[in-house]
Formats: C-alpha cells, sequence, structure tokens
C-alpha cells in the first residue's frame, strides 16, 4: 500500500514537475502559473500548486548535491584519463623521433603533462572532504 502510494507520487511528480519548471523559466506570476497548469491538464487550486512548487523546489537543491557529489568527481576522474591518454601518446612519439631535439621537445611535453597529473591527484583529498561533506548533508 505505502510502496504504491510513494511509486504514484513519483509518477505523478514526474508529470507535474516539467510544468513547475516551464512556470519558472517563464517566470509566470502565481495566477499565470496556474492558467499555464490548467491549460496542460493539471487542474489544481493554488494551495496545491505551491506544495508541488515546494517540492520541486527541494528536489532541485538535491538535485543539485547529487551533481555535486558525483559529476565534479567524475570530470576529475575524466580529465586524468585523458591526461594519461596523452602522455600515452607521448611515449609512443618518443620511440618513432629521429632527433635529439625532437626527442627533448616529447620529454618536455611528458614532464608538463605529468606535472598536470600530479596537480589532479594532489587535489584528490580535497573531493573525499568535499564528497563526505554533501553526502552528511544528503542524509538528513
Amino acid at each position: 500500500m505505502v510502496r504504491q502510494k510513494v511509486q504514484k507520487q513519483s509518477q505523478k511528480s514526474g508529470q507535474i514537475f516539467p510544468l513547475i519548471r516551464s512556470c519558472k523559466i517563464h517566470r509566470l506570476t502565481t495566477k499565470e502559473s496556474l492558467e499555464f497548469c490548467y491549460k496542460n491538464d493539471w487542474k489544481c487550486s493554488k494551495s496545491s500548486f505551491f506544495d508541488w512548487k515546494n517540492r520541486y523546489e527541494q528536489d532541485v537543491g538535491n538535485r543539485f548535491l547529487e551533481i555535486a557529489r558525483t559529476e565534479y568527481v567524475e570530470e576529475h576522474i575524466l580529465v586524468l584519463d585523458k591526461y594519461k591518454e596523452i602522455e600515452r601518446q607521448y611515449w609512443k612519439l618518443f620511440e618513432e623521433c629521429e632527433s635529439v631535439t625532437e626527442a627533448k621537445g616529447i620529454l618536455d611535453s611528458l614532464r608538463a603533462t605529468q606535472d598536470n597529473i600530479l596537480l589532479i591527484y594532489n587535489e584528490i583529498p580535497m573531493i573525499k572532504k568535499m564528497k563526505g561533506a554533501i553526502d552528511s548533508q544528503l542524509s538528513t
């Protein structure tokens, strides 16, 4: 019974949240928002609209925290993977180079790439602390 209620609530929010998002994007007044919702087959009272609007705004905050918790870390990992691929390509070029000048240029580029990799690794403790703080906020 409770599970069905949660599923219906989730399904309903999936239909209502896009309407509220559109109202907010278009900066509609309360009256305009209610008219917009009515035109889009959601007949609601003013108090019901505000209840759903508050739920939407709370959901936006939770979505933001989730993005900060997951995507921020994923982007750092993606950048790290890119630098490692660049490093592999530099080593391939180094093996194929024919002059000392060319080899020195590749080694300088390798060193710079490795410096960038090190910078990312040095940020990891900060990421762990941030993730822990965000997790504690999400659990409350």
